[in-house]
Formats: structure tokens, sequence, C-alpha cells
């Protein structure tokens, strides 16, 4: 067991925010939540959104948001996010050969102007 076992790692909360419809600041409509991500190290949420970005295919990238720029209603199934919908299809998107990894969460806390 190494002393950094944990640092880094990030579970797949699929179920948490699943098929929540994901809006931006304006209130228009930018996808589905795909799934739910957490970094176990510092409780960092993050959710992938896909189906509703102009040019995305439903399964094949997904834009990773943090959570804590979205407003989640759970009696709506709805995420509102603090960003216009230019932004989030702009962000950085996991795709099928993308991994999770710290590097990739700064990555995304970079773009959207977070606290690494």
């Amino acid at each position: 067991m190494g002393a950094d076992r944990g640092v880094g790692e990030f579970r797949e909360l699929k179920e948490r925010h699943e098929k929540y419809t994901v809006y931006d600041v304006d209130g228009d409509k930018i996808g589905t939540v795909e799934t739910t991500y957490v970094n176990e190290a510092n409780q960092r949420e993050y959710i992938a959104v896909s189906g509703g970005l102009s040019g995305m295919i439903p399964g094949s990238k997904a834009s990773l948001i943090p959570l804590d720029l979205c407003t989640v209603d759970n009696n709506q199934r709805a995420i509102a996010v603090s960003a216009d919908k230019d932004a989030v299809k702009n962000a950085p998107a996991l795709g099928g050969s993308t991994d999770l990894t710290p590097e990739y969460e700064a990555q995304v806390r970079e773009y959207y102007r977070l606290s690494p």
C-alpha cells in the first residue's frame, strides 16, 4: 500500500444524475447527463454531458462539467450550468480514449477558471 493510495482515483457514480437534462445559463438545453464522476481524493464531482450539443453524436464524446458550476434540481431531474452552451460545447470532452486523470481534471478546471 502506497502512501498516496486513492490520490487521483476517480469513481463513476453512473446513476447519481443519469439522464438529468442539462441547461445553460440562458435556459437553453445542452444535453443529458451520461454519468457522474467523483475524485475520491478531494470529493470534487463532474458530470459528463452529451446528446444535445450540435456536432456531437451521442455516445461518442461527452463534455465534462465540474458540478461546482451547477445547480441541481432533483425534483425536475434538471441541472443548470453557470456557463453558456458554446462554452460547454468547447470544453474538454471525454471520448473513448480519454481517461479521467488528475492532469485531465486540472485541464477541465483551468478551462472553466476554477481553482485547481
